[in-house]
């Protein structure tokens, strides 16, 4: 009897001692990854992502002053909202029709009171918006949709002001659109740094408009050129996986009644019922430390892909390959949560390198109109513009190499050959379908007048 006893704990030992050397070493490599992001100042849960977000005084906080703006939002009290809402501006060329100006025009006067108060906001130096991070992916970020509405009126102010004639007017719009973006430049979420970029694509898209209408001051140009290089896409993407990283991490560990302190469920609310979290899982792939070994190989990953997304374009595209083969990986093993996060980052690089190229060809074209004013006549290639308006032709952030640029019979196109890294001359997105494959377009800055 006595010998059976042992044979049974020897076959007991025999199981768990390799399980529990296992979870030992699990535990080692989390540790080593969280010590590592620690050992770097970097936050690892929505507390310190708090933290790392830097505060602001309330009197240089620009973000607060912005807040009031938002409430003072009007809207036309009839079915015109819904127009206001679903506004398409009208293609490069083509003027504003009577009823879409009168819509604008108020709309905006409707308004005035918001635009008053962004415009004092904007004369403070710093921005930090009253986000809760503790609350991790259920953080309210309302501001969000707000700050686009506002950057959005000054882009119907700035067509307003190209139909009546008065174009530095329109720049100036153009010029406080960017700097609304800029609110969000330390904004360390990865939403948040996406609705960053949208709002400098539409200074862009104003700044194209404001290009095809007319020559521009040398005040304008001083003033716009500046403003683009305060936009800051570079290394957006590194900043927003460090604070994705620090908003995921908890949920490899927590527990249903930490997700229900986070999110209170409401009546029929099942969203913790079929959350992927761990605390949903089997107990058994708790015990064997399979959900430790998903949280371990999605620190290190997202570790990797910080660092790669750190590097100067186009290295930084290495960071969206490797995403994309850590999260097939996790996938194929069947590691739930760290598959579908990776899996949601792959396109980071490309979205970080297309503001990167918008910035840089808003820069570009802002030289050429220089040299047109100085020489009455578009550079007949891009290095005429060295040395003076660059030390040397800006790169294109997909390929390292320089950015193209056309001559056209009523003007030029300064592009970038975008994500799929073919050339194709210039083609601007509104025309892909004359495309090879009627999908691929280039990155373009075009101006005809």
């Amino acid at each position: 009897m006595k010998l059976r006893s042992i044979r049974v704990v020897i076959a007991l030992l025999v199981l768990v001692l390799p399980l529990v050397a296992w979870r030992i070493y699990l535990a080692r490599v989390i540790n080593e990854q969280l010590a590592e992001i620690h050992a770097a100042g970097l936050p690892a849960n929505g507390e310190e992502l708090n933290h790392w977000y830097a505060s602001v005084p309330d009197n240089q906080n620009a973000a607060l002053r912005l807040t009031q703006a938002f409430d003072l939002r009007r809207l036309y009290p009839d079915g015109r909202s819904n127009l206001i809402s679903n506004f398409k501006l009208p293609k490069r060329g083509e003027p504003l029709s009577p009823e879409q100006a009168e819509l604008l025009r108020g709309h905006i006067t409707m308004n005035e009171a918001r635009l008053k108060k962004t415009d004092e906001a904007m004369k403070l130096p710093a921005s930090r918006y009253p986000i809760d991070c503790t609350k991790l992916m259920n953080t309210l970020l309302p501001h969000l949709a707000w700050l686009d509405e506002i950057v959005q009126l000054h882009q119907f102010a700035a067509f307003l002001a190209l139909e009546s004639g008065n174009l530095s007017s329109a720049s100036s719009n153009i010029v406080t659109m960017l700097t609304l973006a800029g609110t969000l430049d330390h904004e360390p979420l990865l939403v948040s740094q996406l609705v960053r970029l949208k709002l400098v694509g539409r200074a862009f898209s104003t700044l194209e408009r404001r290009a095809n209408t007319g020559a521009f001051s040398s005040v304008e140009v001083a003033n716009l050129a500046a403003a683009f290089e305060q936009a800051h896409p570079s290394h957006m993407g590194a900043r927003a996986l460090i604070g994705e990283r620090a908003m995921t991490i908890p949920y490899f560990r927590m527990t249903r009644a930490e997700a229900a302190k986070i999110n209170p469920p409401k009546n029929g609310d099942n969203s913790l019922k079929d959350s992927l979290a761990p605390y949903n899982g089997p107990v058994i792939l708790k015990l064997i430390g399979y959900y430790e070994l998903d949280y371990g190989s999605y620190l290190i990953a997202m570790n990797k892909a910080i660092a790669l997304l750190s590097n100067s374009p186009p290295d930084n595209l290495r960071a969206s390959r490797y995403l994309g083969h850590v999260g097939e990986a996790s996938t194929e093993r069947q590691r739930t949560l760290s598959s579908l996060l990776l899996s949601a980052y792959t396109g980071v690089p490309r979205r970080e390198n297309e503001g990167i190229a918008n910035q840089r060809l808003a820069l570009m074209a802002l030289a050429v109109e220089s040299f047109r004013n100085e020489t009455g006549r578009p550079p007949k290639r891009l290095d005429e513009l060295t040395p003076k308006f660059f030390a040397k032709v800006p790169q294109d952030p997909f390929t390292g190499f320089e950015l193209k640029y056309r001559r056209t019979e009523k003007g030029y196109v300064v592009y970038s050959v975008g994500p799929d890294q073919q050339d194709h001359g210039g083609l601007e997105i509104s025309s892909k379908k004359d495309s090879f494959d009627k999908k691929s377009y280039d990155i373009t800055f075009t101006v005809e007048r």
